[in-house]
């Protein structure tokens, strides 16, 4: 039978991440935080070295950890996509955008939750992916409430999973590049601050849909037709040398 009466046994959240993250622990607020001790006579009388001693532990728990060694594991609270490459392009832009900045100190927690909401989204919501509606902000909100150490999991995983993503893009599209010189001299790498929006205007023409739907689309499928696009102007290069040559052949015979 139910206990209705058991209480829930206290843990360290992520939204707590600043207060015990901070080289002086604030340990009132901390054990306001954590356990909710309220600073009055009661209080102070009954409950005060019980709640400091099951704040203690559990933080110096935490901070002992070796945060980037923590792995994802089938107790996470939070759906994670099976495969990074399959969120939405947009969420992925965005994604990438924000590791790239780097996480800010004062906004660690933040930039955490935000993280694992933007990569979690459309695992966990039966609706398209937008980092400015009500759902998403309340997703987040979510994720902050959760056990800190599971989110570290989860977060490394994306981390992980987004760097051995580029990784793999990135040897794809090397093993079909088509080298020009001219183009080269002419810096033509200039078009690369344009790869996003160029890779867009390929969906919606290549598949007949609006903008804002491409965006919706996932990373996987927008990578894998731009990656079959180069394929295809590799061959059509490989398909003219071969062609050169022979010419060349067939005019010194």
């Amino acid at each position: 039978m139910t206990n209705l009466f058991a209480k829930e046994k206290p843990f360290i959240k992520l939204k707590h991440l600043g207060v015990i993250g901070a080289d002086n622990v604030d340990w009132a607020q901390a054990m306001l935080d954590i356990v909710g001790y309220k600073n009055n006579w009661f209080s102070k009388k009954y409950r005060f070295v019980k709640h400091f001693k099951t704040v203690f532990k559990l933080i110096q728990e935490v901070r002992k950890t070796d945060v980037s060694a923590v792995e994802w594991t089938e107790d996470c609270p939070i759906v994670k996509p099976a495969n990074i490459d399959f969120i939405s392009f947009q969420a992925m832009m965005e994604l990438q955008a924000l590791l790239d900045g780097g996480l800010e100190e004062e906004n660690l927690s933040d930039n955490i939750s935000k993280t694992i909401a933007i990569a979690c989204f459309s695992a966990c919501m039966d609706m398209d992916y937008d980092s400015n509606g009500e759902e998403f902000k309340q997703f987040q909100i979510y994720i902050l409430e959760q056990p800190i150490t599971e989110m570290f999991g989860l977060y490394n995983w994306i981390v992980d999973s987004i760097v051995e993503s580029a990784k793999m893009w990135s040897q794809r599209f090397l093993s079909v590049e088509v080298l020009d010189a001219d183009y080269e001299q002419a810096n033509g790498s200039r078009m690369s601050q344009f790869s996003v929006i160029l890779s867009i205007k390929s969906i919606c023409k290549e598949f007949n849909i609006p903008f804002k739907d491409a965006w919706q689309l996932s990373y996987n499928l927008v990578q894998t037709n731009s990656y079959a696009n180069a394929t295809s102007g590799k061959i059509q290069d490989d398909m003219r040398i071969l062609k050169e040559a022979k010419m060349k052949q067939s005019r010194q015979n």
